[in-house]
């Protein structure tokens, strides 16, 4: 790939920003989940026994606690940093792609069940590979690679092999191909 390309410039400005959308994120959230701190957290014993710790031993204190720095943190970085120059188009591209990644690991976390481990990761990787822009050869030789490396690793290194998947119970496949798949 050319070093020249217009899609190879980052989304974001090259000078540092501070991240004011992130912060701004970051401070609502940090709203949001104080105003919920009452309903997610229980009162602890107010009894006099031995091992009461009083006020300062509540589930909900150190939430709150860290919640509040957070919301104090964080909108006086909003305020610090640097205003932002973001090329939305780009950045909902690259966002995009990291989205279809992690869609693609849940969803080969739940073929297991199905296709098996080798298959599943072949899968993965063959998403993963073809959303990098690997084609080809490489594209081919990466995702066996990978999916090589991986059977080896949970297998061999650490011992672990999944139940036999519901594909091998459709089809009746010989033992030892569903030792290697």
């Amino acid at each position: 790939m050319s070093g020249d390309r217009k899609d190879d410039e980052p989304p974001f400005s090259e000078q540092p920003t501070g991240g004011r959308f992130l912060v701004a994120a970051i401070f609502v959230s940090a709203v949001l989940l104080l105003a919920m701190v009452d309903w997610q957290t229980t009162p602890g014993s107010m009894g006099q026994t031995v091992m009461s710790g009083g006020w300062w031993a509540e589930p909900a204190l150190a939430p709150t606690v860290a919640l509040i720095m957070t919301v104090i943190a964080s909108a006086i970085a909003f305020f610090v940093a640097k205003r932002e120059a973001v090329d939305v188009g780009k950045t909902v591209r690259i966002y995009g792609q990291i989205l279809l990644i992690s869609g693609c690991m849940i969803g080969a976390v739940m073929l297991m069940r199905v296709l098996g481990f080798a298959l599943s990761i072949l899968v993965f990787a063959s998403v993963v590979a073809t959303t990098a822009g690997f084609r080809g050869t490489r594209l081919v030789l990466i995702v066996l690679g990978t999916t090589v490396a991986m059977v080896l690793i949970f297998r061999v290194g650490f011992g672990i092999w999944f139940p036999r998947p519901a594909l091998f119970k459709w089809l009746d496949l010989p033992v030892s191909w569903q030792g290697i798949l």
